[in-house]
């Protein structure tokens, strides 16, 4: 049996995809990877959110991270006209969506410095606050959210220093205070008291602001296993993770589903006797004389190496064990004695059995790491 290959289209090009990066400058369908977004199954998720919290909450959907890898500038265009405002972590990725014509309120969950201080007010973003000396940096004009430390241990306030924080707050009256707000470490699990715990602290803390000011302490965990039994949804929420299909924390949410798929193509052949092994290592060895498949992903593209020899790929719906070490720029399937057509399509991640939690579980992480950590270079499709 001799082994067959296609060649592949070159990677050089000027075009770039939705995160400003290099993509290649073919048609879709002769794309030998590439992720698609399903802009229908966030209006599901986002209806799913709805129904989960307090009528007339407000939506601050959290798309930091380039929207945890599905793409921050056409997920918010799609949702902007469902909601309030965005969160994001860094001033920088504010000031993309600015400029992509995003108007919805952007706030900052990184305390700002000397050196971003400035795009605040040019971008119109609102800054997050728990110190006195980042009242001290905003510019007149500026707006800001107060983040109260409630057990996270992360970027809010300490309770013992909220007085002077409040006291310099008075003072400041060229800087217009928006909003305050605190985050639940633990309410991706559905068992926990520490959510309580904290809201009952909040509770307490908040009532040192100003009434008009906005109240947000749900993320994705609380929106879905707490909004139903304490009242957390305040003024707004926070959905996160949830947006694109994912439940925060072991428990699955049947609403959810995720918007990302990832699919590749076959394009090579290569028989192998039984006994022999392939790529890196000799960590697989065939069963008996076979097929051996081979897709143009690695891990240079997002695909975990720890998944070597524990993950499944779909090709027409038929599921195939992915086989020997993962390597830098392609992976190979163990076809059996299906000597499957060249240019087939190959499915790595899907809405159904494909899940990134699914890869996540495998390699001791979270379907954030997964989605992520999926490289900017891999062209995305929206659809919907």
């Amino acid at each position: 049996m001799a082994s067959e290959y296609i060649e592949l289209p070159p990677d050089d090009s000027s075009t770039v995809n939705s995160n400003n990066q290099p993509s290649l400058m073919v048609d879709q369908a002769s794309l030998n990877q590439h992720i698609t977004i399903d802009f229908l199954t966030l209006d599901q998720n986002i209806e799913a959110i709805t129904n989960n919290v307090a009528p007339n909450t407000q939506l601050w959907p959290v798309i930091k991270d380039d929207a945890y890898g599905h793409g921050a500038i056409p997920i918010a265009k799609r949702l902007a006209p469902q909601v309030h405002g965005f969160c994001v972590v860094r001033p920088l990725e504010g000031v993309i969506l600015r400029e992509a014509g995003i108007r919805q309120p952007i706030l900052v969950f990184e305390p700002p410095n000397e050196r971003n201080i400035a795009v605040y007010t040019s971008h119109n973003l609102i800054a997050s606050v728990s110190h006195i000396r980042h009242l001290d940096l905003l510019e007149s004009g500026c707006s800001y959210h107060v983040n109260i430390d409630t057990g996270m241990k992360r970027l809010g306030a300490p309770i013992e220093e909220l007085p002077v924080l409040t006291q310099a707050i008075q003072k400041r009256k060229d800087i217009y205070g928006k909003g305050v707000y605190t985050h639940f470490y633990k309410a991706d699990d559905p068992g926990s008291t520490t959510v309580a715990e904290q809201l009952d602290l909040f509770q307490r803390l908040q009532s040192q602001f100003p009434t008009e000011w906005l109240r947000h302490t749900a993320n994705s965990g609380a929106i879905f296993h707490y909004a139903k039994q304490l009242p957390l949804s305040f003024d707004a929420v926070r959905p996160g993770v949830c947006l694109y299909g994912y439940s925060a924390g072991n428990q699955a949410i049947d609403s959810l589903s995720p918007l990302l798929s990832w699919q590749s193509r076959l394009v090579h052949h290569q028989p192998v006797k039984k006994g022999e092994s392939v790529s890196y290592g000799a960590r697989w060895r065939a069963p008996r004389d076979g097929w051996v498949g081979v897709i143009p992903v690695g891990y240079a593209h997002g695909l975990p190496r720890l998944l070597s020899n524990q993950m499944q790929l779909s090709i027409e719906g038929t599921l195939y064990e992915q086989v020997g070490s993962i390597t830098m720029d392609f992976t190979l399937i163990w076809l059996g004695e299906n000597k499957i057509p060249l240019g087939s399509p190959v499915f790595l991640l899907d809405a159904d059995q494909l899940r990134a939690n699914v890869w996540a579980e495998k390699t001791q992480t979270i379907a954030y790491e997964i989605t992520t950590r999926i490289s900017p270079k891999v062209p995305r499709e929206y659809v919907g």
